[in-house]
């Protein structure tokens, strides 16, 4: 009988209507305020000031509205009010909510790039199969608009028995671009075909083309591609600048040697001496980059600098060719000290899918312990290498232990 009329007094004092208004008032406050944060527009600090503030507040609005008159108890107008005002709370809560989910995963539908299969034996097409991928994911993610996987996930060994649909729903991606090789150097055939989540067939087309035309070669590609994407059209010219920015070499050896170096990791004397012949190429003295800052973290610390020189050298060579090139600022930011919180959002802006620089960043936030944007960073990095071991352990040593040991992952 007590509770019975405990409750009716909360309901007879409007204890009940006060706390539902005021939590929902507060949550969507509290949604409003983690938005902002997120678009870094105020500070995190706010957010927890918010969240004290609101639980302190609580039971002073209880023990306000059991003690002190209010005029809902005898106007029907005001308890009308209300409820209305419970019901734009929770409606605008709802909006907010849904609003950030958008802000932090970008709405960007996903791509994987999966490896083009050369469908003979030659190593020499594979080579080509494997470069051809590789500039084709290049190329697709320097837009916004697209959330693209990185080769690590879409190349993935776990993936090659699975059904296209089946990989699809591995890598969480709504697109799949996949392809064939064959032919030799004069007659180069080359098959793409472009499948929606669920594994059905949305475009085909075949190409050919001798081995020396590649930039005309991935033209094409991207002309017949581009409109089956939800990509804008007018920056269909921005990727074809930036197909024709960097050249290819002006022989096949070269183009050889260039495609091998992505697949196998190549000789780094042969292709030293094969770039040191085509200073004009900046898409070798770029392979010669990478190629020395993959090294890096697998030799011990004393030789770290000499080979951090040499890959300076190539991006300097590089920058002479093709100064515009995204590759070489995304390099320096993510192997050099260059990278700052600063410019994050133009850091992001201008390399959208590159999850190294999302953890190069996680890390700067990690260790000026704001956590909240480490999280959504290191989000980010996972959603683009689902299945990269590198990127998920770095990740797990970001939010677990510190991510300070170059040595700890792969």
């Amino acid at each position: 009988m007590r509770i019975q009329e405990l409750y009716g007094q909360l309901q007879k004092r409007r204890v009940i209507r006060a706390a539902v208004i005021y939590l929902a008032l507060l949550w969507a406050a509290l949604q409003a305020a983690d938005l902002f944060a997120g678009a870094d527009i105020v500070d995190e600090s706010a957010v927890r000031w918010l969240i004290v503030g609101g639980v302190a507040g609580l039971p002073l609005v209880l023990l306000a509205s059991w003690f002190l008159e209010s005029p809902w108890r005898e106007r029907r107008w005001t308890a009308v009010a209300g409820d209305v005002l419970v019901i734009v709370a929770v409606g605008l809560a709802a909006v907010l909510f849904a609003w950030q989910q958008w802000f932090v995963s970008f709405t960007r539908p996903t791509i994987a790039v999966l490896p083009i299969e050369a469908t003979d034996t030659r190593i020499e097409t594979t080579d080509l199969a494997d470069h051809l991928t590789r500039r084709l994911r290049m190329l697709l993610a320097t837009r916004p608009e697209l959330r693209v996987m990185e080769l690590d996930s879409s190349m993935h060994p776990s993936l090659d028995e699975l059904s296209v649909a089946a990989k699809s729903e591995a890598l969480a991606a709504e697109y799949v671009l996949s392809g064939t090789m064959s032919g030799r150097e004069q007659n180069l055939r080359l098959s793409m075909q472009l499948f929606a989540g669920d594994g059905q067939l949305i475009w085909s087309e075949r190409f050919e083309g001798p081995l020396m035309y590649q930039e005309q070669l991935q033209g094409w590609v991207l002309d017949e591609l581009w409109p089956q994407l939800p990509l804008k059209a007018e920056a269909l010219g921005e990727s074809r600048e930036l197909l024709a920015s960097c050249g290819y070499p002006a022989d096949t050896v070269a183009i050889l040697t260039l495609a091998r170096v992505g697949r196998r990791g190549g000789d780094s004397a042969a292709l030293a001496m094969v770039a040191a012949g085509h200073d004009d190429a900046g898409l070798l003295h770029l392979a010669k980059a990478r190629f020395y800052f993959d090294q890096i973290r697998a030799l011990p610390p004393t030789q770290r600098p000499v080979i951090q020189s040499l890959a300076m050298q190539s991006l300097g060579l590089v920058a002479r060719t093709c100064p515009d090139h995204p590759e070489i600022e995304l390099l320096r930011l993510v192997n050099t000290r260059e990278l700052g919180r600063d410019n994050a959002a133009g850091h992001i802006a201008r390399h959208p899918n590159a999850a190294a620089l999302y953890l190069a960043l996680a890390q700067l936030y990690q260790e000026a312990d704001e956590m909240r944007r480490t999280r959504v960073l290191a989000n980010e990095a996972s959603l683009l290498d689902p299945l990269g071991e590198t990127t998920q352990c770095r990740i797990r040593e970001l939010l677990q232990s510190g991510g300070n040991d170059d040595n700890a992952c792969p």
